[in-house]
């Protein structure tokens, strides 16, 4: 085969197979407090590692996206991409969402790739026993699909028995005070003016009887 046949060839083979993506693994998830269900608003901390598996010639699709979720309210996240061990970068986020370039976790498959997760935040009002995501990871391609089996969660359910105070990330308490006014009472006065009218009238008769 010609040259002008050979790139030919090749450029229908890469359109054909798409490139391989890499394998996520959700490792040492910690959630504090423990439990299969937690009150809600209940402050929750949770830590993971996701270890990229290469299953090409890069540990991670340049094009490609991690993506980062959870369903706790206030979310706050410290996400660190550690490449051999060594921090490579610091990517602090709010939200229920955390897009990680896939530039940033593209290495020669002989480096150890990482992303280190950190993720602060309440439990959701929802019902009692409805499950909510405390930490999920998945990889997403250049169409913003998700790619095939690469979705990593950590499940936990709601336990809810009533209204419970709010709490803020920190720990604290949200206490709403409710001002309920008093009634005051006051006495009602007597007028002078009906009682100087009676004297005037019991005079005025008596005036008269002397009259006669």
């Amino acid at each position: 085969m010609n040259k002008p046949g050979t790139i030919i060839l090749l450029a229908i083979l890469a359109i054909l197979i798409p490139p391989c993506s890499a394998f996520l693994s959700l490792q040492d998830v910690q959630v504090i407090p423990p439990g299969a269900s937690l009150p809600v608003a209940t402050v929750v901390n949770a830590t993971g590692v996701i270890q990229i598996i290469p299953q090409g010639p890069t540990t991670f699709i340049e094009g490609y996206t991690l993506v980062l979720s959870t369903d706790l309210e206030r979310a706050r996240w410290n996400v660190m991409v550690l490449v051999d061990g060594n921090q490579a970068a610091v990517i602090p986020k709010e939200g229920n969402f955390v897009f990680i370039n896939g530039f940033l976790l593209s290495y020669p498959t002989n480096r150890d790739v990482t992303v280190s997760v950190e993720v602060n935040g309440t439990v959701p009002g929802l019902q009692d026993g409805t499950p909510f995501r405390v930490m999920q990871a998945e990889e997403l391609n250049n169409q913003g699909q998700v790619v095939g089996d690469s979705e990593e969660v950590a499940v936990r359910t709601v336990m809810n028995r009533g209204t419970l105070p709010s709490q803020t990330p920190d720990g604290g308490i949200i206490t709403t005070v409710v001002t309920v006014p008093v009634p005051t009472t006051t006495k009602a006065g007597i007028s002078i003016a009906p009682v100087i009218a009676m004297v005037f009238l019991v005079l005025l008769m008596v005036r008269r009887k002397s009259a006669r």
